[in-house]
């Protein structure tokens, strides 16, 4: 994960900067729900193990971690910043695993009493409101915004276009889509990337019995099937462009034609496309139509990558431990600061991956360090605290550099800067830097 500290631009549209502390997990209890603690209206906050006697009240928080003591750390206001100030604990608080008794916050800074996680927030905008349930539940203000356009736009008809890295969990916000419309079908994905090219149209719209050699029975695809649903093309970029022809049709008339058939068939289909690739860019390449990607993207919805959201991290083990079924079980301080701390290139499914072999490795469902991936093990800190962001001129300099020279491509700037889409085009928001004006 890396720290950020975002600067905001002054002047009267500019939101207040608000600070707030997430309990992100704790080892010895990861079914734990996570939570949020305000920080407005406060100056000190002491965070404790809850030992029996009650003393809970606005500038205290209490964990049943046995792993903490009594009052084991304070945050303390200072002027515009805060401050992270151990309480002489027995185990020690740890910044980025490294020991501290005394340290400045910064927005995105995961720290660790005991057992339990933490992770201090500062930035624009109201801190999020109590975690709700389902797969739209969150703690990361991106993807809470990614959420809210779902329930907006769930019983229109309008397209939707899903972007994000591989294993971000499209195919989840593409099925509760479709159980927030209220459409009587199913749901059906379909993987076009999985299905061999020449076979694409055929397991889309369906084949009409010696339509060709391998047609011995007419069978009528996946649109058809998906009548009064939604239909999930996955990696849609993948499509061959003949079909893409085709699925312009079925979008604009409302009807399909089987491969070999002479009628076409009135069909009442929602279509929710997901691409990991850049369609724009493919679109100026000539290797996606204009015409189908103006169709397909009536809403955008671009799904923060895992490391963009580490205040779920705690939330997502607890859901995928419940999927493994194993609800039950613990981690050790290590094993949990290493998941943490590791920046998941292939985002949840590779969380879910590495659960799954720790389980399977573990005695009793007692995850260690060395149950672990070896690259996820490597995640543990270096020695020094990540580097201070840069000052929020020096970033705007370096974006519109990289935005003049890659013409306006924010993939290719995201890429160079060594962050997400999501985070670059936040940044270009509060910059007010409209990346079109580079494109020529």
């Amino acid at each position: 994960m890396k720290t950020q500290r975002i600067e905001e631009k002054s002047g009267p549209t500019a939101a207040p900067v608000r600070a707030w502390l997430i309990r992100v997990g704790c080892a010895s209890d990861p079914i734990l729900p996570p939570a949020i603690i305000p920080l407005d209206g406060l100056s000190r906050l002491v965070l404790g193990r809850k030992d029996g006697e009650g003393r809970p009240g606005p500038d205290r928080f209490e964990s049943h971690d046995p792993w903490m003591s009594g009052d084991h750390v304070a945050l303390e206001r200072k002027e515009d910043s805060w401050e992270l100030r151990d309480l002489g604990s027995s185990n020690g608080t740890l910044i980025w695993g490294q020991r501290r008794t005394l340290s400045p916050l910064q927005d995105g800074d995961l720290f660790e009493t005991g057992g339990t996680f933490w992770l201090f927030r500062e930035q624009p905008g109201e801190p999020p409101g109590p975690l709700g349930t389902g797969p739209l539940s969150s703690l990361s203000l991106p993807f809470l915004q990614v959420a809210e356009r779902v329930r907006k736009i769930a019983r229109t008809k309008v397209p939707v276009l899903i972007c994000g890295a591989t294993g971000t969990g499209k195919e989840v916000l593409a099925k509760a889509l479709h159980e927030l419309s209220g459409r009587e079908g199913p749901f059906l994905a379909i993987n076009t990337a999985a299905i061999q090219t020449t076979l694409v149209a055929a397991e889309l719209f369906g084949v009409e019995r010696g339509a060709h050699s391998l047609a011995e029975r007419a069978r009528p695809g996946q649109v058809r099937t998906a009548d009064k649903g939604t239909l999930l093309l996955d990696e849609i970029g993948d499509m061959p462009l003949e079909v893409q022809a085709s699925l312009l049709r079925v979008l604009q008339e409302s009807e399909v034609l089987p491969v070999g058939g002479d009628v076409p068939i009135k069909v009442d289909v929602r279509f929710v496309c997901a691409t990991h690739q850049d369609l724009p860019q493919m679109v100026q390449d000539g290797r996606f139509r204009a015409d189908l990607y103006a169709r397909l993207k009536g809403t955008v919805l671009e799904v923060p990558s895992l490391e963009d959201r580490p205040e779920d991290l705690g939330l997502l083990i607890q859901r995928l431990l419940a999927r493994l079924g194993t609800p039950d079980a613990v981690l050790t301080p290590a094993a949990y600061r290493s998941l943490l701390l590791y920046r998941w290139p292939l985002n949840i499914r590779e969380l879910e991956k590495a659960l799954e072999t720790a389980l399977a490795l573990s005695d009793r469902g007692r995850i260690e360090l060395e149950h672990l991936p070896s690259e996820i093990q490597g995640a543990l800190p270096s020695p020094s605290r990540p580097p201070e962001a840069v000052d929020g001129q020096s970033r705007q300099q370096e974006l519109l550099r990289l935005l003049e020279l890659h013409r306006g491509n924010v993939t290719a700037v995201a890429r160079s800067m060594g962050y997400s889409r999501v985070m670059v085009h936040r940044w270009m928001k509060q910059m007010q830097i409209d990346p079109a004006t580079f494109r020529g």
